[in-house]
């Protein structure tokens, strides 16, 4: 009598029939792998080892769990023919950015711009000072942070010298956001000021 083994039901004969290759067995152990507990040290890692069928690799079956030590990510995957994955929980370093940057009065400039690599849950930052002293003509300062053009949070300040502005907020966020700091200065003459824009994953 046959025995069947694994997802994909791959099935050992039995008696004189039975196996005896070495490709035979490792047929057999692709076959139970996606039952087990897989590992990726990234994303592409996992797309070659889980989400596409070839000669070194499976298409693993919806329900699969993958498991990144260099990502501390788990995944889940969602569909037995196509590279779809749900992330149970993944974290990220911080990508962050800081450049000094000239500005013109009355113009809107976009000072910082990122676009997001993967979707999840996401904590933002941005900041912009001016740590010159330099003089205090002018009215108000604007900084605005944008996700695909729409407000996320932002502030406004008096000219002042030595000024620093800072916010944050957590929010999800898709595959290909373009995640960016506006500046403008209300009145007065150019300014160069410094700017910081950052984000890390954490879920």
């Amino acid at each position: 009598m046959a025995t069947v083994y694994g997802p994909d039901k791959f099935t050992v004969p039995t008696g004189p029939d039975a196996p005896d290759v070495p490709a035979t067995i490792i047929t057999l152990l692709d076959s139970m792998r996606p039952s087990l507990i897989g590992h990726a040290s990234s994303i592409a890692d996992r797309t070659a080892k889980y989400g596409s069928a070839s000669a070194s690799s499976i298409q693993a079956p919806a329900g699969t769990v993958v498991v990144s030590v260099e990502l501390s990510a788990i995944w889940v995957k969602t569909s037995s023919t196509l590279d779809q994955w749900a992330t149970i929980i993944q974290h990220s370093d911080e990508v962050s950015t800081v450049s000094v940057v000239s500005t013109q009065s009355d113009q809107v400039k976009t000072v910082q711009k990122f676009t997001i690599p993967e979707s999840g849950t996401y904590s933002l930052y941005a900041s912009m000072n001016d740590q010159n002293g330099l003089d205090d003509v002018g009215s108000l300062r604007e900084m605005r942070v944008l996700v695909n053009g729409a407000w996320k949070f932002g502030g406004i300040l008096a000219a002042s010298r030595f000024w620093f502005w800072s916010g944050s907020r957590t929010t999800f966020l898709n595959k290909g956001d373009i995640y960016q700091l506006d500046f403008m200065q209300r009145s007065g003459g150019e300014r160069s000021l410094q700017a910081e824009l950052a984000y890390q994953r954490i879920l």
